[in-house]
Formats: structure tokens, C-alpha cells, sequence
């Protein structure tokens, strides 16, 4: 039996066609709580698009042998639409099965009769590779369900756009060498392992996450390491390294001819290798450049549909925290929630001018964590704050990058160069019942169906005020990390650097 969802993982990741075949049982592994979360987003996406079509046959309902008879009646009755549709059909030496978002009718022009498109809802706007494998499984199966002397059409319904796709794309591609796609399955499947490389996008949804990441460690594997691109790695599996210590050793020449690299990339990933194989972290030179003076530090919570943000966090390096909650209701009111001030505005607009107000009163940078916040600046705020905040915002990831390779590894389910992945290695916790974008994003939801209960916003509220005190925390480690390097009669002990900036309080 091949699934065509699993087949799809040719162009995500082979080894998990290997896992799948050569592995035995996965370890009992849920996906990551991002995973989850961005399952039921497009579960939620998928159904608020088929809900607003007229004349959908639903079978979801059905076992998966009910759906294969009902899904062949259906067409054959000329159902407009049909959700939940289900087939089978052998290839080969396998029978490959798969369910379809949706089916829709088409006239047919020369005939005059009809034949049967399958879609794929997807909450992104642009195809991936599996997206594009997936709709053509469906598509050769709906063939052979049909019998049709062409190959069907599909199409992608990209975004969202209330409850329709913000974008469509048809896909007429011959399916002629759909066939290989299979074989080549079987191949991974008889060869040997493929190596491991992890990527958020695939790896928080597979079950074999965690027996990659014990692999991975116990071979000291260059997929480890933060900030390896994957042209990168495949240029340095080619040449025989697999292992940290490999890099550590390799010819600078080598390092400097690898794909998208910058003047520092090749020295970066030598220190990078050193700092996790020792467990220590390794300075990028013997004088680190000066931090700027970060007085503020910054985190936002978005909608994840839209990126919209909801709530701004700000935190003082005296110890003030502030959140901001967009909600035209209740604009211009204050309250304290958990100890937490907290100051609703009507939209992301007002929110940002408040940011720079506050940035203004405090003095110094804006500290925020990555790009999705200057991101979010560029979006959301009208151009004169954006005008006026840019030149405060500091992007403490690229700051610290600069200057230090952390310990921390890239695994299946986190980024190592990632806020919490760096701040959990500092001894940095999240409060029970908030420790997740999930559940602040739930909290919020829910607020606005009863917003006189103020309460119910509080594990939005800790959550958002523990991002941003962890965003102050490894910001004083940092700053406690550089003067110990740069002060050359200073010693240089990274454990006290650690504690004095998890047990300061923000």
C-alpha cells in the first residue's frame, strides 16, 4: 500500500520513505505543538472553503472501503462536487490510495459530458514541490477511476481570501512519467539510508523526528549544525564529511567554495562545530565588536493567517513590561492582568505608534528576535512610524550571530539559532499552560468572544511577557559574554555569564 500524502515526501525528505518502509515502528512521536497548530489551521482553512460551496457531496463521513464505492457512484451520478472522496488503484506491485481536498465537475467540450478535477486546499500562496506531486497523484487516480484517455486537470487553491482561495492554479502537465515517481520510491526504500537533514517545514509533522535526532547526535551529523544551508550540506557530503568534527578540520579552501556563502560563513560553521562538539561557546574572534545600547526590548503576536499583530510586548531593561492588545472595543482602556499592565488600541497602526512612543521615553535600540518584526513594521504601521521606529529596531539574532556560535542544535523540532531553543539553553522556562503561541493565540480567540472577562487573556499575556523577558535575557548574556572576551585580564567563564543574566530578573 502507498499513500499518495506519502508519497508526496519524495520532495520533502527520502529518508522518510526509507523510515516508512525500512524502520520498523516509528517511536510513538505526536507531531510538534507547531505542527498541531498549523494542522488545525489548514483543517479549519479547508473547511471554511468547501462550506461555501454550493452542492457538496460530502463523504468523509464513511469508512475508507465505504468512501472508494461511494466516490466511484458519485461520479458516476454526476455529483457537482464531492468532498472526502477516496480511491485506490494498483501500480505496479502496490496499490496507491488517496483522498483529494475536493473534486469538482467539469464539462467536458468535445463530448459534451463530464469529467471530475481533483483540488488541493492549502492555507500558503505559493506551490511547493509536494503540493505539485500530491494534486498529480490525484490526478493519475482520478484517471484510472474514470477510465479517460487524457490526463484530468487539477488545481491548486492557494491562500485565503475570506472563505474562498486568494489564488487558483491549474495543473494540465502529461502524467506520463508519474510511474517513475513510484519506482523511485522503491528504490529509496531498497538502497541505503538517506542522510538526515532537518527543516521546519517538514520535520515538527514526521513520527521518525525523534529517532533522527538521536541518530543525528550520536553520529555527531553536520545537520547539527545551525545555519548549514542544505546546498551547503550536500556540497560537504559529497566530498565524504558527515561529521562535526570533519568540519572542524577541514581545509579553509573548502569552506570558502561552498554554495551561498558570505565572507563569514565558512569560519562561522568551523566555530559552530567547535562550540557543539566542546559545548562551549566559541567567540567569532578574539575582540568582538560593541553591542549597541538596547534599552527596550520588543516581541509581537500575530494572527496567523493574516500576520496581522494582536499584542506588542515590551519589556525595559530596568524591569518594566508593558503589552499592548489590539481590540477597537475596549481602545484606550488599561488594566492589569497578572501584574502585567496591559493598554488596548483599535489596530496594529495605533499599537506601533505606542512601540515608538515608548522607544522614545526609554532611550536607546529596540531589541526585537529575527526578521518577523521589522517584517511586520513594514506591513502594518503607517509610514511615519515606520519612518521614525526603523532606525531604533535591533535584530538581537543577527547581533548575536556576529558575534558568538552557541551550543545549540539544529533538531527536528526546533531552529538552533532560534529565541527559544538559545533561551531554554540559558535555564529560561515558560509558565505551565502558556509555553506555546498556541495557546496565547487560543487565549485571545477566546477573550473576544467574552472581552468583559479579562482573565481569560491571561495566558496570552504570560506568554507574550515570558518571549519577551527571554528576549531580554539572552541579550544580558550576550552583553555579559562580549565584556568577558573583550576584557583581557577578565576570565572568560560562560556558566556565570548564564546565570546572571537567567537569574536577573527583566
Amino acid at each position: 500500500m502507498l499513500d499518495a500524502a506519502d508519497l508526496a515526501w519524495l520532495v520533502r525528505c527520502e529518508r522518510r520513505i526509507w523510515l516508512d518502509r525500512r524502520g520498523g515502528q516509528p517511536p510513538q512521536t505526536a507531531p510538534t505543538a507547531d505542527a498541531r497548530a498549523r494542522i488545525a489551521l489548514r483543517a479549519n482553512h479547508k473547511y471554511r472553503v468547501i462550506s461555501a460551496i454550493e452542492n457538496v457531496e460530502d463523504l468523509s463521513a464513511f469508512t475508507w472501503d465505504e468512501r472508494v464505492t461511494r466516490t466511484y457512484h458519485a461520479m458516476q451520478r454526476g455529483a457537482a462536487a464531492i468532498a472526502g472522496a477516496a480511491f485506490e488503484a494498483p501500480i505496479g506491485d502496490r496499490l496507491l490510495r488517496g483522498a483529494p481536498d475536493l473534486l469538482q465537475r467539469r464539462t467536458t467540450a468535445l463530448s459534451g459530458g463530464w469529467t471530475y478535477e481533483p483540488v488541493a486546499i492549502v492555507l500558503h500562496t505559493r506551490p511547493a514541490r509536494w503540493d505539485r506531486l500530491l494534486l498529480d497523484s490525484w490526478r493519475w487516480l482520478v484517471r484510472q477511476a474514470r477510465g479517460d484517455a487524457i490526463d484530468p486537470p487539477g488545481e491548486l487553491w492557494l491562500g485565503a481570501n475570506g472563505h474562498a482561495p486568494a489564488l487558483i492554479k491549474r495543473q494540465s502537465a502529461p502524467l506520463a512519467g508519474f510511474t517513475a515517481h513510484v519506482r523511485r520510491a522503491a528504490a529509496i526504500a531498497n538502497g541505503e539510508a538517506p542522510v538526515i537533514w532537518f527543516d521546519s517545514d517538514h520535520c515538527p509533522f514526521c513520527p521518525w523526528r525523534t529517532a533522527c535526532d538521536a541518530t543525528a547526535r550520536e553520529t555527531r551529523d553536520i545537520a547539527l549544525l545551525p545555519g548549514l544551508s542544505q546546498r551547503q550540506g550536500s556540497a560537504l557530503r559529497r566530498r565524504g564529511i558527515h561529521r562535526m568534527d570533519q568540519v572542524v578540520t577541514l581545509d579553509p579552501a573548502i569552506l570558502a567554495a561552498l554554495p551561498e556563502r558570505s565572507p563569514a560563513s565558512g569560519a562561522r560553521l568551523r566555530r559552530q562545530a567547535q562550540a557543539l562538539l566542546a559545548d562551549q561557546p566559541a567567540p567569532v574572534s578574539a575582540a568582538l565588536p560593541t553591542l549597541p545600547d538596547v534599552r527596550l526590548f520588543l516581541d509581537i503576536e500575530s494572527d496567523p493567517q493574516t500576520r496581522e499583530p494582536w499584542a506588542f510586548g515590551l519589556a525595559s531593561a530596568p524591569g518594566d513590561r508593558f503589552v499592548i492588545v489590539v481590540e477597537p472595543l475596549f481602545a484606550g482602556k488599561n488594566a492589569r492582568i497578572d501584574g502585567v499592565p496591559v493598554l488596548w488600541v483599535r489596530n496594529a497602526e495605533e499599537g506601533w505608534q505606542h512601540v515608538l512612543d515608548t522607544a522614545h521615553i526609554v532611550g536607546g535600540a529596540l531589541a526585537h528576535w529575527g526578521e518577523a518584526e521589522r517584517l511586520m513594521l513594514t506591513q502594518s504601521a503607517d509610514p511615519q512610524t515606520r519612518q521614525n521606529l526603523a532606525p531604533f529596531m535591533i535584530d538581537a539574532q543577527r547581533e548575536l550571530n556576529q558575534r558568538v556560535a552557541l551550543p545549540v542544535p539544529r533538531l527536528s523540532d526546533q531552529r538552533g539559532g532560534g529565541l527559544k531553543a538559545i533561551a531554554r539553553w540559558l535555564g529560561w522556562t515558560w509558565p505551565p499552560g502558556a509555553d506555546h503561541w498556541t495557546l496565547a493565540w487560543e487565549a485571545y480567540r477566546q477573550w473576544r468572544g467574552q472581552p468583559s472577562l479579562f482573565d481569560i487573556l491571561a495566558p496570552a499575556i504570560a506568554y507574550l511577557t515570558a518571549d519577551v523577558e527571554a528576549l531580554a535575557a539572552v541579550w544580558r548574556w550576550l552583553e555579559a559574554f562580549v565584556a568577558s572576551v573583550n576584557a583581557t585580564d577578565a576570565p572568560q567563564d560562560w556558566r556565570a555569564d548564564r546565570d546572571t543574566a537567567t537569574n536577573h530578573e527583566c
